[in-house]
């Protein structure tokens, strides 16, 4: 039987008093064991010390036991038993362990349930709420829902993986149109470095450089979207998106030189008066780093084309030209691979989720509407692609912005990795394309934006310009993929525009800025509605052209 003794009493000599201070109501009491010693916490007048003398008494002796109390820094007191070996302390575990803690009886005038004043833990002024059993539920729940998919996928359409490399023609070189295609725009490239050679070194009229760099550009876009005309949509796909790189790096390289080779002009007159160069320029024109550069070559303005910096540009994980980067000191070969082989199983990842799920699901579909075409099966088949097509959202996002975009970034020692920021918290579209791809963002901001805001254009003006560039950007990648025009693409995304101003006005007057609603309703529009729904219209579009049968 569990005892409670007074620790000084039990402590001392007097064996005669111990017996006395034995209680038939006994204390709560915690327990702490280590290795050899089992410390007995509870407060300082009366401390449980349960030695069982009558089933331990075999190595219960002065030679194997040591009873002290010891003072804690926070003045309270402690019983400690130290054992001469492991095994006494075993031994005395094992029967402390195999009772329960005798906790004192209480009656029903001392034992009252209420209290205070108290809130439900689901109440939303509760000051504890911890979801994390509510969350693992539902992460269990997603997973066995999946599995049950995998399976129904698997028993109605078999391993459909096996046959993905044979849906690529694959043609010789030269007459592969997706190679003939990049030819022309390694031919463009060296042609924008050519129109600037032009001007830098040979001073030719700025109209002149002008009316090249335009034409330069629209056939970037022009000749190989004509080109690629008849190659898979896929490859189209990932083509058309490094050719829109291409065009709109083209772009800032024309613009920041054309803005340079205008500032050289100025600072050559203005650099033999007796004033700094600061006097001339607005820091919103030229920033102290870049005006100390173009000082530097004001004499000599050819060289400041450098043919490698250019190279560097192209492949640097970033949209806007600039004279000089932020460079790392070396490149960190672990953290490399790793990115690398995140990049590779994000891969095979897509091409799982697309040709064994969502290809199928979209050509029954399209089978299923046009036999009955109803409301009921478009909002089915709505939902079952809703989750597919999130996961192929994300492991692009992925994909793209935290592998290829680092491992680019890294090999080339480009500091800045800033690619995005937390679009998934977003409240409202506005917040989404600022925060989802920076890159873009910021190539709109410096060579859409502040040129309308410039020429006179109010805000509004000037983000409606925006949303218009995007949106047609968005329109050719996707309508010259598969070779059809529908522009729902465009539609699509210029009307988020007027959209946003009103969901603007809206927060304001129903106070919505702290709320979650916004996140719901941006999750809910793209995953659930208009990326599945996209999704059909070119797909559907694209079967109707190759005839497909029904």
């Amino acid at each position: 039987m569990i005892k409670v003794y007074n620790p000084e009493l039990l402590i001392s000599d007097a064996q005669d008093k111990l017996t006395q201070l034995v209680r038939d109501d006994f204390k709560p009491f915690i327990l702490r064991c280590e290795q050899h010693k089992l410390c007995v916490l509870e407060n300082e007048n009366l401390i449980l010390f349960s030695v069982l003398f009558d089933k331990c008494s075999p190595i219960v002796d002065e030679a194997q036991l040591t009873i002290t109390l010891v003072s804690q820094k926070d003045e309270s007191k402690i019983i400690a038993i130290k054992f001469a070996d492991k095994k006494g302390m075993s031994y005395l575990q094992h029967y402390i362990h195999s009772r329960k803690t005798y906790s004192k009886y209480m009656g029903p005038l001392a034992y009252q349930p209420v209290r205070k004043e108290r809130t439900s833990l689901l109440s939303t002024e509760s000051p504890e709420q911890n979801f994390r059993g509510i969350l693992n539920l539902a992460i269990l729940i997603l997973i066995a829902n999946h599995i049950r998919l995998i399976f129904e996928n698997f028993q109605k359409y078999g391993l459909l993986i096996t046959n993905v490399f044979w849906k690529f023609e694959m043609v010789q070189i030269n007459g592969n149109p997706i190679m003939q295609a990049l030819l022309v725009l390694i031919i463009n490239l060296l042609s924008g470095f050519g129109i600037q050679y032009l001007q830098f070194k040979r001073d030719l009229n700025p109209s002149i450089i002008r009316t090249l760099n335009v034409f330069n550009i629209v056939l970037t876009i022009i000749i190989p979207c004509y080109v690629i005309q008849g190659s898979h949509p896929g490859l189209n796909l990932i083509f058309l998106g490094v050719q829109f790189i291409v065009f709109m790096k083209l772009i800032s390289y024309a613009h920041f030189l054309r803005n340079t080779y205008f500032y050289i002009q100025r600072i050559k007159q203005v650099k033999n008066k007796k004033v700094t160069l600061d006097h001339f320029f607005a820091e919103y024109e030229v920033n102290n780093e870049n005006l100390k550069i173009l000082e530097k070559y004001s004499q000599n303005q050819s060289r400041i084309l450098d043919f490698k910096h250019f190279l560097y540009f192209l492949a640097a994980p970033t949209l806007c030209f600039q004279l000089s980067y932020l460079r790392t000191n070396s490149i960190r070969k672990v953290w490399l691979i790793k990115r690398i082989i995140e990049y590779i199983f994000v891969i095979l990842f897509l091409v799982i989720i697309w040709f064994q799920y969502t290809e199928p699901l979209v050509e029954n579909t399209y089978k299923m509407l046009s036999k009955a075409p109803t409301l009921m099966v478009l909002v089915d088949r709505l939902l079952k692609l809703a989750i597919p097509n999130t996961y192929m959202w994300i492991a692009l996002f992925y994909g793209q912005f935290q592998c290829f975009l680092n491992i680019t970034a890294e090999l080339l020692r480009f500091a800045d990795r800033e690619f995005y920021k937390d679009w998934w918290n977003c409240k409202n579209l506005e917040e989404y394309w600022r925060l989802w791809n920076l890159p873009v963002h910021h190539w709109l901001v410096r060579h859409i934006y502040f040129p309308c805001l410039k020429s006179g254009m109010s805000r509004t003006t000037s983000n409606m310009i925006v949303f218009l560039v995007s949106a047609l950007g968005h329109e050719y990648i996707v309508s010259a993929s598969i070779g059809v025009v529908e522009a729902w693409a465009f539609v699509g995304m210029f009307a988020q525009a007027p959209f946003m101003l009103i969901q603007k006005k809206l927060e304001k007057l129903l106070k919505l800025q702290d709320s979650q609603l916004g996140n719901l309703m941006f999750w809910m529009t793209f995953c659930f509605i208009g990326q599945p729904i996209m999704i059909f219209v070119y797909y559907f579009r694209y079967l109707e052209k190759i005839g497909h049968p029904i």
